[in-house]
């Protein structure tokens, strides 16, 4: 997510790149990220012990006061970096954190947990433009693209613990749904993600090659969801891992070809 951000920044302010915006977009992102996963590594270490994962605070080798106390640090310098940026990005950053830690603290465990990622995701390419202090009318795109995207890759990355989140009485979405449904509703989500960005991309591009990148990225993203559902299906919880990082390196791939081709 954070070579996203930056792509976005650079596609902003590429008529007058500054180095210095572009180093505190940089810092946002990184402190936001890393802020969202230290805080929820602290509130899941009695459950990664269980479940035999062996992160820093299970292996001893950081204590689990210390995470939260970096996390808690990471969120700050994250929010620092928005507010030296301007008043809107500060707003976006304060946005984006507050969805983290309710996550973390409070949804993870809930029907509702995919709603953060749906609402963060989307601010992403903001965080982008408001380095650049400009926020272009085609990025309203970026909200549907960018939550049916936060439902795929929130339900990827937790089918591979579907079972052993069931049986630890976690009961995110993915565990509610069962393994064949929340698959199937990775996909469909990824699907409507990568149509709409084709579709916009399509739309928006103004010359025939924008168009063509737009197709592009929509091709190569489609491959690498048809790889990730063979993974995904014949795997176990391993190939559901395989299948998760294959879905991220889609999106990935159509975001950074929307953007190119869109050019706002």
């Amino acid at each position: 997510m954070i070579v996203i951000g930056l792509a976005f920044g650079l596609v902003a302010g590429r008529h007058h790149l500054q180095p210095a915006r572009l180093a505190l977009l940089a810092g946002l992102l990184a402190g936001n990220q890393y802020a969202a996963g230290a805080l929820n590594d602290a509130v899941d270490a009695e459950l990664d012990a269980a479940g035999g994962r062996a992160k820093p605070i299970e292996r001893g080798a950081i204590p689990r006061r210390t995470v939260v106390v970096l996390a808690l640090l990471a969120g700050l310098g994250s929010l620092l970096c928005g507010l030296l940026l301007g008043p809107a990005t500060f707003a976006l950053a304060a946005a984006g954190l507050a969805c983290a830690v309710a996550y973390d603290l409070w949804l993870k465990g809930t029907a509702a947990s995919v709603l953060p990622f749906a609402l963060a995701l989307p601010l992403i390419p903001l965080f982008g433009y408001g380095a650049a202090g400009r926020f272009p009318a085609v990025l309203w795109w970026a909200w549907p693209i960018g939550a049916l995207a936060a439902v795929a890759v929130n339900l990827a990355d937790a089918l591979p613990d579907v079972e052993s989140d069931q049986a630890a009485g976690v009961n995110g979405l993915a565990a509610r749904l069962g393994v064949r449904r929340a698959a199937a509703l990775t996909a469909a989500g990824y699907t409507l993600a990568v149509v709409l960005a084709l579709a916009s991309g399509l739309i928006a591009g103004g010359r025939p090659a924008d168009r063509l990148l737009a197709l592009g990225s929509a091709t190569l993203a489609s491959v690498l969801g048809g790889a990730a559902l063979l993974a995904g299906a014949h795997g176990g919880p391993d190939g559901r891992r395989v299948a998760y990082r294959l879905l991220l390196g889609g999106l990935v791939a159509v975001a950074l070809g929307w953007v190119v081709a869109i050019h706002p």
